[in-house]
């Protein structure tokens, strides 16, 4: 029975089911093969065969597969909206990042912690450069448990890292006699802190072989 659950999950995974409905139609089942076997012992068979009579009774692969894959209320929505799932949501994520961050810096020009607000621009910073590897980490472990395909995270991966590289924030602390500066620019990234930013976030990338 581990084998048929094992080839049950992974073939529901590849079709694009929805991770939560899988679990719960293998644990149904399982539950339905152990009242089988049970009623079997009962009935004066030994457990061997009492495991091995009621795995017959519940169909072969096909048909214990047919019923989850007919039915699109199982569909994961990341199956069926990849590039949404994959690509638009995480540089959304990261978007509101940027801007969170921004409003805080302006916040935090109004408050004691002024004198340090450059201080607080290189940490936000430092954060906008981690954004889209932690992001990018999160979706390859989401498209790991789906078996999903890596294009659209690996499409992802790219343009959040062009996005973090291609951000030039400037904070400068007010002066005795003038105002402070907080600036934000998106401009061409830098090749180098895109190479970096890439390879950091495609790191759990060996990890996302599909389990045996």
């Amino acid at each position: 029975m581990r084998d048929l659950v094992h080839s049950l999950r992974e073939d529901l995974l590849r079709a694009g089911l929805s991770p939560r409905h899988v679990e719960r139609y293998l644990r149904e089942l399982s539950e339905h093969r152990d009242d089988i076997a049970d009623h079997l012992q009962k009935s004066g068979l030994s457990a061997d065969v009492a495991r091995s009579q009621a795995d017959q009774r519940l169909g072969d692969i096909d048909a214990l597969l047919l019923p989850m894959l007919t039915d699109r209320r199982f569909q994961s929505p990341a199956a069926r909206w990849p590039a949404l799932f994959y690509l638009v949501a995480p540089l959304g994520v990261q978007a509101l990042l940027i801007l969170a961050g921004i409003l805080c810096l302006v916040l935090a020009a109004t408050t004691g912690m002024r004198p340090a607000i450059a201080q607080l621009g290189d940490g936000l910073a430092m954060l906008l450069l981690a954004a889209p590897i932690v992001i990018t980490w999160l979706t390859l472990f989401l498209a790991r448990r789906r078996r999903a395909s890596l294009r659209w995270p690996l499409l992802g991966a790219i343009a959040g890292a062009t996005l973090a590289a291609g951000l030039d924030l400037v904070v400068m602390s007010p002066a005795a006699s003038g105002a402070g500066q907080i600036g934000l620019t998106v401009g061409p990234p830098s090749l180098l802190a895109l190479l970096v930013l890439v390879l950091l976030s495609l790191l759990p990338l060996p990890l996302h072989r599909h389990p045996e």
